[in-house]
């Protein structure tokens, strides 16, 4: 099992080229995926932006969106999470402790694309950086 964050799956789902790829092969590595349950509002924040920023046609951006519902993510309650991610305050948002908070709960690697997350103090699970470099 692996925590994925919003970085990683919408880099996987968007991106046609080596960022795209090295996300899709990260994700493949492991098919059993977590995430704390604010993941796909996370996702689809980042195609709307691209979208009205023009940087993802209206299609594919419906493509993304119709398929997120479809993929299969044990969801963590984030309100059991609540006290780790006030912990980790000082070192990350609350979105980005969210992600720490449930692969140090679940004991397996988070895996990012976020090089800031991944650089993060404090953090007691192991953070899989996905590159395509």
């Amino acid at each position: 099992m692996i925590v994925i964050d919003a970085s990683v799956l919408a880099d996987a789902l968007i991106d046609d080229g080596p960022v795209g790829a090295a996300a899709r092969a990260a994700l493949a590595a492991d098919a059993h995926w977590a995430a704390p349950s604010h993941l796909l509002v996370e996702v689809v924040s980042v195609v709307r932006g691209r979208a009205l920023g023009g940087k993802l046609r209206p299609a594919r951006a419906q493509e993304v969106v119709d398929a997120l519902p479809t993929l299969v993510i044990d969801q963590v309650d984030v309100a059991t999470l609540v006290d780790r991610m006030w912990q980790l305050r000082g070192n990350l948002t609350a979105y980005d402790a969210a992600y720490v908070a449930a692969a140090e709960a679940l004991g397996c690697p988070l895996v990012t694309a976020d090089g800031r997350l991944a650089k993060a103090n404090a953090v007691r699970c192991e953070i899989r950086l996905v590159s395509p470099y």
